[in-house]
């Protein structure tokens, strides 16, 4: 059985950031093309300060318990895999803190998109209804 480790892969909020903050800067290019710099220059500045808030919100330092509450995984599930390595602590010894950006993700039931179904994220994402 794998043990969950620190993230590899892009979270869905990640995703969302990514794919929403090229398409306000390919937004902004049209704009920009179209001499309507100032609002170019409004769309630019919210896609960096969404990228530099989601950097904020990965690198988090939480507690075990908020860890929990986020991951899914147990407090007890969450020392031990400190303990083991898996999670980096970035608190101090007795009082460990761990990256939001590090937490494996314990999946839930449920959450699996349905076979055939249209995926919502990615329909408004392409501002379909």
């Amino acid at each position: 059985m794998s043990r969950p480790g620190p993230r590899s892969t892009l979270s869905a909020v990640d995703l969302l950031i990514s794919r929403l903050t090229s398409r306000w800067r390919a937004e902004a290019d049209v704009l920009h093309r179209r001499g309507a710099d100032e609002q170019a220059f409004v769309l630019k500045s919210c896609a960096v300060e969404l990228e530099h808030e989601g950097r904020l919100f990965s690198i988090e330092a939480l507690t075990l318990e908020q860890a929990a509450e986020s991951s899914g995984f147990s407090y007890s599930a969450l020392q031990k895999m400190v303990r083991d390595g898996t999670i980096p602590n970035v608190g101090k010894k007795g009082a460990p803190r761990v990256r939001r950006g590090d937490l494996p993700k314990k999946p839930r039931p449920g959450t699996e998109p349905c076979r055939g179904e249209p995926d919502l994220a990615e329909l408004v994402l392409a501002g379909k209804s």
